[in-house]
């Protein structure tokens, strides 16, 4: 636990470090900007510190004590909004509203299952993963995070930071869903298995994204900052949090309730197909064609995960796929 405190401090730290260079050198306020490092920081912070299993006995124990407690830990993430919100003059109790709903909907959900072992999923855990899924790529969550220097935008890489530690406060600790397998950092299994199937989902996906039309090759030069960068904002933004929804929690919660068949196959098979459908509002809509090559992908991803256990792997797999279409296809 002292080690997670620390992070979190060095954490606040490096954003303080940031926000002094920073605003030496860009046109906004100091408290402002300060306020989004610091923001980003406390959820950055609670993001690594669910790796931890030590912290989420600990966390277990606390929402075994009251359903009120177990309630009001999720309403935490109100914290680093409102010091943002305070700071940047963006404060709305709309906005606030909206966080804090989806911020305990699936706690709420899953709070029957606290003080129980049950492994099979039942309609509560759809429904809470619903709850988790819905309501970011639906935007209903657009304008909570805005950044209004230039063009006002969202400031959407906190939504799926934030996404991650709610959906896993949800299932591991209140609903106690073990194996999800939650890890950001790389083990030499990992590497090679993460590689592995990317190479292979390659093989695949490529002829079959020419074939149904929906990639072709660009050819130019990137640099490998540029490289590097995208890479790690997909693996956190992107992949890691698709990875612990699709594979942590949903395909390990069906291998856990489909009894029949090889095991394990089944829960596969449904998540990635699930995950594909998940791609259908992408422009042109329905994009079927999206829906197909994210379900083949999903296959090599659940490979990953089911091989390793760890999202880590099928993270590194996710990232590396996004990134090669990013800058090539």
């Amino acid at each position: 636990m002292k080690k997670l405190l620390l992070a979190i401090v060095l954490l606040l730290a490096i954003a303080a470090l940031a926000d002094w260079i920073v605003a030496a050198r860009v046109p906004v306020k100091p408290l402002e900007f300060g306020a989004l490092l610091a923001a980003t920081a406390l959820v950055l912070g609670a993001f690594v510190a669910l790796t931890n299993q030590d912290l989420i006995d600990e966390l277990r124990r606390w929402a075994g004590k009251s359903a009120v407690i177990a309630l009001g830990i999720p309403l935490l993430i109100l914290v680093p909004y409102l010091i943002y919100a305070a700071a940047s003059g963006t404060f709305e109790f709309v906005s606030a509203l909206k966080l804090a709903a989806y911020s305990i909907a699936p706690t709420a959900l899953l709070l029957p299952d606290r003080l129980r072992n049950r492994s099979r999923a039942n309609l509560r855990d759809w429904l809470a993963m619903a709850a988790m899924a819905v309501p970011i790529p639906a935007h209903w969550l657009a304008d909570v995070w805005v950044w209004r220097y230039g063009p006002p935008q969202d400031l959407y890489f906190l939504l799926p930071l934030g996404s991650v530690c709610l959906g896993l406060y949800a299932f591991s600790v209140v609903r106690g869903l073990e194996d999800v397998g939650y890890k950001l950092l790389w083990r030499g299994g990992d590497v090679l298995i993460g590689i592995g199937n990317w190479a292979m989902f390659s093989l695949v996906g490529i002829p079959l994204g020419y074939a149904l039309r929906f990639i072709r090759f660009h050819a130019h030069h990137v640099s490998a900052g540029a490289l590097v960068g995208d890479f790690v904002g997909i693996y956190l933004t992107v992949a890691i949090p698709e990875e612990v929804f699709f594979r942590g929690i949903l395909q390990n919660l069906l291998e856990k309730s489909i009894r029949r068949g090889p095991p394990g196959l089944y829960a596969l098979l449904i998540a990635s197909a699930i995950f594909g459908a998940s791609h259908f509002h992408h422009p042109p809509v329905p994009n079927w064609r999206y829906c197909i090559m994210a379900t083949v992908a999903g296959i090599f991803y659940g490979l990953a995960y089911r091989w390793r256990r760890r999202t880590s792997a099928s993270g590194l797999t996710h990232a590396l796929v996004d990134t090669l279409w990013h800058f090539w296809f």
